[in-house]
């Protein structure tokens, strides 16, 4: 339980953390592409407004949220001009403030973007604006590959921080672990004693009960008091039982083993439950394939197979159907139970497994054979204690099913 609780404890904080850190990291890089954006804009209008000559550009407009413009961040700029004519023939290619691009690849850059006519955009990593010059067009191109370059410098070094802040996070939260879940186990260690003590301390007043009812029903004869002393102390029997095993469970500590046919297990159980089904005119129909055999605790094993047994005879309607198989499916064995049920019954079939939960607490209080509540959530405990898995589900409106695979 310790090592399960810290386990789960780490992943929720580290969870949180990485969420956390993940929002910081995009949302630095998103405003930092943000401004440049904004950056690189405002210096392409600039340019475009003064067609590329610098001592007619315009240094009043609003900063781009960074430093305002001047001469010597405009002449640090890398760009090249177009011009053509209304007929879309190139007239003049200016290529002075960069040296990466030739007139060839100046000329067919604007013969792309003449096609595409668009007054703004993006090619092949530069950023463009379209200026209408009397019937011919002025098209400037402007190099965006240091604003990429900076963008990617800071996602770099924001990336590293982040991911240096998660592994040192991780270990501070694996040192401090123990200490944050020292208290919930304490609590929780003091619950288990007190089931477990109270589960012992109830056995023997409730034997000393049933032997003296017995005894009253043999010396008075048998009444409708005796049935129901009887009654409850069974139930209050089985109650204890599952109280202890899901104690015994949530200590992890592992339960013996032995090879077990399950098949014959099975088959030593169901007669008691073909006679209630009789009783009831219940539709009771088994199929179980011969010597299937698992590493498991025979009792442990014998008490999961006991509950839903008896959870199917108990809450299946009178002439209802209950139908039992144990087969094997590929390299897993497979037990399935499944039975007619109130078509009223809680949606949402994973609840059925909650401790002491029960989904028709009217229905079920009419009942003296009804349940605590307690059993699904020791059959599923026992499933998962040797690697197996029970789950519940409603292959129609008025039929539930509960699977276990091994």
């Amino acid at each position: 339980m310790t090592k399960t609780l810290k386990r789960r404890f780490i992943l929720f904080t580290m969870t949180a953390v990485t969420c956390l850190l993940l929002f910081i990291v995009l949302a630095i890089n998103g405003l930092n592409w943000v401004m440049l954006e904004r950056q690189s804009d405002t210096i392409l209008e600039t340019l475009v407004d003064a067609d590329g000559i610098f001592h007619k550009m315009d240094f009043n407009r609003p900063p781009p949220l960074s430093r305002p413009l001047d001469m010597d961040r405009m002449r640090a700029s890398r760009f090249f001009i177009v011009r053509s004519d209304a007929s879309g023939n190139i007239v003049d290619v200016n290529i002075d403030q960069i040296s990466a691009i030739d007139q060839e690849t100046a000329k067919s850059y604007a013969l792309k973007i003449l096609k595409v006519d668009k007054a703004t955009g993006r090619i092949d990593g530069y950023k463009y604006a379209v200026k209408q010059m009397g019937p011919g067009q002025l098209t400037l191109f402007m190099d965006t590959s240091e604003q990429s370059e900076s963008f990617r410098m800071v996602l770099f070094a924001s990336t590293a921080i982040a991911v240096l802040c998660w592994a040192i996070l991780l270990v501070i939260v694996i040192l401090l672990s123990g200490k944050v879940i020292h208290p919930v186990l304490v609590g929780m260690e003091k619950q288990k004693q007190f089931i477990t003590n109270a589960g012992h301390e109830m056995k023997t007043p409730l034997a000393i009960i049933q032997s003296n009812n017995d005894t009253m029903s043999l010396i008075h004869g048998e009444n409708k008091y005796n049935v129901h002393i009887r009654n409850q102390t069974k139930r209050l029997n089985v109650l204890m039982t599952n109280l202890l095993t899901l104690a015994k469970l949530d200590e992890e500590i592992p339960l013996p083993t032995e090879t077990v046919n399950i098949s014959d297990v099975a088959s030593e159980l169901l007669p008691a439950y073909t006679e209630d089904a009789q009783t009831r005119n219940l539709r009771f129909t088994v199929q179980i394939e011969p010597d299937l055999i698992i590493q498991t605790n025979k009792d442990s094993f014998r008490q999961m197979l006991t509950v839903l047994l008896d959870n199917a005879i108990k809450y299946t309607p009178d002439s209802g159907c209950v139908h039992v198989s144990l087969a094997r499916d590929g390299r897993h064995i497979q037990i399935i139970e499944e039975n007619t049920c109130d078509p009223s019954l809680e949606p949402d079939p994973e609840r059925l497994f909650e401790r002491f939960y029960r989904g028709d607490a009217a229905r079920t209080q009419k009942k003296d054979s009804s349940g605590y509540g307690i059993g699904l959530s020791a059959a599923r405990a026992i499933c998962e204690n040797f690697g197996g898995k029970l789950i519940a589900e409603y292959p129609s409106a008025e039929t539930i099913r509960f699977a276990a695979r091994f």
